[in-house]
């Protein structure tokens, strides 16, 4: 898929990964949902979020760009994306998360939010570091209702897309 690239709203290109993710899974988060956007530091993935007229809570140890901090729905919290407890943020209807990290931290990380019972959906990127993990990406495929794939703007990582 080919995006014209907006050059002046999000603060990275990562926002891109996250469009073409929720074009191919055919539906996005709606106006006055709750998306939980992990890693969320500068912001793309939740000028996304902000823009499809969501309620976003930004979790990063590092700010989020001011412009996107500024928009309507976003709530930052200056915390680490590993050690924040499910129940301090309560029920989402989408999980997000971007974050550069080993596979296998990745998906402690989902398993513990799915056990929480808290959370109807998840994209996330699985970032690999060196070989591609194949064991690792059939962990994530073996979740429920997963779907891994590999999106056009996907660089050494792929997508998990979890309904």
């Amino acid at each position: 898929m080919a995006f014209v690239e907006d050059k002046a709203g999000p603060p990275n290109r990562a926002y891109l990964k996250l469009w073409e993710a929720l074009v191919r899974l055919g539906y996005w988060p709606q106006p006055g949902e709750r998306c939980l956007d992990l890693g969320a530091s500068p912001g793309g993935w939740t000028w996304v979020l902000a823009k499809l007229g969501a309620e976003v809570v930004a979790i990063d140890k590092a700010p989020l760009d001011p412009k996107v901090a500024a928009m309507p729905g976003v709530e930052w919290r200056g915390e680490s994306a590993f050690a924040l407890e499910p129940t301090s943020v309560g029920p989402v209807d989408w999980l997000f998360s971007d974050i550069v990290c080993y596979p296998e931290r990745l998906l402690r990380l989902i398993e513990r939010w799915r056990a929480s019972g808290l959370v109807k959906r998840f994209v996330c990127t699985i970032k690999f570091q060196g070989a591609t993990d194949h064991d690792s990406a059939a962990a994530f495929a073996a979740l429920p209702n997963a779907r891994v794939i590999h999106l056009h703007h996907n660089k050494h990582e792929l997508t998990l897309l979890l309904c």
